[in-house]
């Protein structure tokens, strides 16, 4: 599940500081590693361990770089049990995150807090507060466990332009589930489904984590619904059609910029807000499609999408 992903262990921290991985998909750092010197000085952003991450870094490296900051980027540092602390202590000054996802790893008892952005935002300053540290604007971009079903589903049970879970309610004893083996047991797959939205499955048939498996199962009708990750390309790429989840049953897993109070200058919170308010769950999935199947660079992808975005 996308959870246990973000939750993963990695290593990164080495002697107290942070030692900078580099791996082939993570490219270049990018041009972002150079820029004019500021007031705040350089301001190191570090990034988890797999490709959105190093997009989302790079994007973040540009825009301020363009704004007129000197910046370093250190992409794929670990998991988030290294990339946190590390902000905190003050080892690095930005970072990428979700919002509800990070507000369970700060506090796991936040509960549905951390289902609507509404409630999870106040609650991640007021965790990060201690620590000199705050949350910016979060993006439009969401990454979060979604279910999704073909377009041909969609027409045959008439379930409109925009069908939430809770269309499928009528219909869910005709359909089988498709997901990672642990959706059965997992609070946000399966028993979610059934609780949240009592969402009954004719049967549930076990694929993978939003990989192959699960696509071909989907494209081929062997299941009908099937679990994917909002932002990884694989909705946008087959053109299944995403199921709203309109009662909130997934984290706000909207991407934040996490940010030092020592760095966080109003021009500085200027060029993230505007990159925040242009980076849409589909562009986002557009260039993970990039990286992880056309096999591109992290930087240049994200370096091209923002030229044409007008950002820099």
């Amino acid at each position: 599940m996308r959870r246990a992903r973000k939750l993963a262990a990695g290593l990164a921290l080495v002697g107290g500081s942070i030692a900078m991985v580099t791996t082939g998909i993570a490219g270049p750092a990018s041009a972002a590693t150079r820029g004019t010197k500021s007031s705040v000085g350089t301001i190191v952003i570090g990034s988890t361990n797999f490709p959105e991450q190093f997009i989302v870094a790079n994007l973040y490296g540009d825009v301020l770089q363009h704004a007129g900051f000197k910046v370093q980027i250190r992409p794929n540092l670990g998991a988030r049990q290294e990339v946190v602390p590390a902000l905190e202590h003050g080892a690095l000054d930005l970072e990428p995150d979700y919002a509800g996802t990070l507000l369970l790893y700060l506090n796991p008892k936040a509960g549905k807090t951390a289902n609507t952005l509404k409630a999870a935002i106040p609650a991640l300053n007021k965790q990060l507060a201690p620590h000199g540290a705050a949350v910016l604007k979060a993006a439009k971009a969401i990454d979060t466990n979604v279910f999704a079903i073909t377009k041909a589903t969609d027409r045959k049970y008439h379930l409109g332009k925009h069908p939430t879970l809770s269309s499928l309610k009528p219909i869910a004893n005709q359909l089988v589930l498709g997901g990672p083996p642990e959706c059965p047991q997992n609070a946000t797959c399966e028993p979610g489904l059934e609780k949240v939205y009592g969402l009954h499955f004719k049967a549930f048939q076990s694929t993978d984590e939003a990989g192959p498996i699960s696509v071909e199962a989907l494209k081929t009708n062997r299941v009908q619904v099937c679990e994917f990750f909002s932002s990884d390309g694989n909705i946008v790429h087959n053109h299944f059609v995403q199921l709203v989840d309109n009662k909130h049953l997934q984290a706000a897993d909207y991407l934040i910029p996490v940010i030092r109070k020592s760095v966080d200058t109003p021009k500085v919170a200027a060029a993230l807000n505007a990159l925040s308010a242009k980076l849409t769950t589909v562009a986002l999935s557009n260039m993970n499609i990039k990286v992880n199947l056309q096999h591109e660079s992290p930087a240049t992808v994200a370096h091209n999408w923002l030229v044409g975005k007008g950002l820099i």
